[in-house]
């Protein structure tokens, strides 16, 4: 059995892989910041709204790209738009490779959000419906792959076949897991705890991150449970928060499961409560005021 408590006293620096695939939704992000939404037939005005580019596959690889580890990007195809233009130059502009992602004659996916005061999200995406999903059957030079729940259904068979050797990272759960991965990163409100120990027991996951944007955290695997307390930020827009939580776990691992996890919490906090892209220094500092403790 795993000593909870021995893993919480021991600190080692933990490792980065050396090529990652960052494999998901890519699209731009409308973003717009509200008061509250309207009710039905109602009317608002936005007091701010900006455009990024966005979808899980961007939102994590270019926080990995910020931590200097090779990582390449595949997921949705896009158009031969300007939207789609925009996500190929700014992949360009970080250096992140996107020969995997397929360029075809459709309108890009976009992807709308509107941010309350509390910095809640309410999501609307769209235009995925007439796209094609990049292959992943010729995985060789990667030791990571991070996917996100919205591309299972199209990858799904290739995940059963995947050679073991891959360290395998998933953001989010909606489709009924059949293969193996290493960490789920998901919302308490997209699992409950019988699906989670089911995944568990069946050897199917190995560890599981169950986030909430006012409650502690939960890391689960099948020896326990340890409660994790980020510190206290004003919640800005939490926008990208949960892509940079996993972010971090699919470049670093699990050899030291606490440190990676505290590093982990620490950057999905850090962008919910700033917008930005957080560094490894920040990352650190803030990975020390995370409070981790078994349940």
């Amino acid at each position: 059995m795993i000593n909870f408590n021995n893993r919480i006293n021991t600190k080692v620096i933990t490792m980065a892989f050396n090529n990652i695939l960052s494999y998901g939704t890519l699209n731009p992000d409308l973003i717009y910041f509200v008061d509250s939404l309207p009710k039905v037939g109602g009317d608002i005005r936005s007091s701010e709204y900006k455009i990024r580019p966005g979808g899980t596959a961007i939102n994590s690889a270019e926080n990995i790209s910020n931590w200097n580890i090779n990582v390449s990007v595949a997921g949705n195809s896009i158009g031969n738009d300007e939207f789609g233009k925009y996500l190929s130059n700014y992949l360009d502009s970080l250096e992140i490779d996107h020969k995997k992602v397929l360029k075809k004659d459709h309108h890009t996916p976009s992807c709308s959000i509107y941010v309350d005061k509390n910095g809640e999200r309410t999501i609307i995406s769209s235009g995925y419906d007439f796209c094609t999903w990049s292959n992943i059957e010729d995985l060789n030079k990667y030791d990571s792959l991070m996917v996100d729940r919205y591309s299972i259904p199209f990858i799904k068979k290739n995940l059963e076949n995947i050679n073991d050797e891959i360290f395998i990272t998933q953001a989010g759960y909606q489709e009924e897991i059949t293969y193996k991965i290493n960490f789920l990163v998901v919302s308490k409100d997209e699992i409950d705890v019988i699906e989670a120990n089911n995944l568990l027991n069946n050897n199917l996951v190995d560890w599981i991150l169950l986030t909430s944007s006012n409650l502690p955290a939960r890391l689960i695997n099948k020896d326990g449970v340890l409660e994790i307390t980020p510190p206290e930020f004003k919640t800005k827009n939490s926008t990208g928060a949960g892509d940079a939580t996993a972010a971090y776990i699919a470049a670093f691992g699990i050899e030291n499961i606490v440190e990676s996890v505290k590093g982990a919490c620490a950057s999905g906090a850090i962008v919910a409560g700033t917008n930005q892209i957080p560094s490894l220094e920040k990352i650190r500092e803030v990975a020390e005021l995370v409070e981790i403790k078994p349940r």
